[in-house]
């Protein structure tokens, strides 16, 4: 007998140009360059191999997600829910700025950031804590209300981060141990009793 249990893919945005140039953005809404557009392609590719009878799919409502979530060309008859729950972090007065600049303009808040990196709140942005609890309060309401399907989330790797952080160490502790790239599928599997376990994590 097939154990019965919701699958959810999370699968991460495409490149953009600000991902290229390394800065720091979360809310900032640039469109998916051409490698992230080919990085989305290959991803429609493996999706379409490992992963069928998709129920739902939800986006981040963010562009460089919506565009991702297109180029997958995913059955026009599943539907689809853009959520801003599933955005990324918001960096405040840190917004398209590289790293070396933030020291530069903000050093206090830098060493701040640096030394409490799971609570420091940004001017104007969000806590690291504060997104996880924004993403997994989400996501539990969605594995309740779709109980035995399969979804799919399209959104940021802060968001997929701080989700695989949560459920295998239940806080933070995991989020820079997790890698995963632009247009990379992570697979999240419950049981019916609760019971959570990842498929596969960044697979490219």
């Amino acid at each position: 007998m097939k154990i019965r249990q919701t699958d959810i893919v999370f699968i991460r945005h495409g490149e953009t140009d600000m991902n290229k140039s390394k800065l720091y953005f979360g809310h900032l809404d640039p469109e998916l360059n051409e490698t992230g557009k080919e990085q989305l392609k290959k991803t429609k590719k493996l999706l379409k191999y490992f992963e069928k009878n998709i129920d739902i799919v939800f986006s981040s409502n963010l562009k460089r997600c919506v565009e991702s979530m297109e180029i997958l060309k995913i059955n026009q008859k599943i539907k689809k829910i853009l959520l801003e729950e599933f955005k990324e972090i918001n960096f405040g007065i840190f917004e398209g700025k590289t790293y070396e600049e933030i020291v530069s303009e903000f050093p206090e808040e830098a060493e701040k950031m640096n030394n409490n990196w799971r609570t420091f709140k940004v001017q104007g942005g969000e806590s690291l804590e504060e997104v996880m609890r924004r993403v997994v309060t989400k996501l539990k309401e969605l594995i309740n209300k779709y109980k035995n399907k399969k979804l799919i989330i399209v959104t940021h790797a802060g968001v997929i981060k701080t989700i695989v952080s949560y459920y295998l160490y239940g806080n933070l502790d995991g989020y820079w141990k997790i890698r995963i790239d632009n247009g990379s599928m992570t697979k999240m599997c419950v049981l019916e009793d609760g019971f959570v376990y990842f498929d596969y994590v960044n697979r490219i």
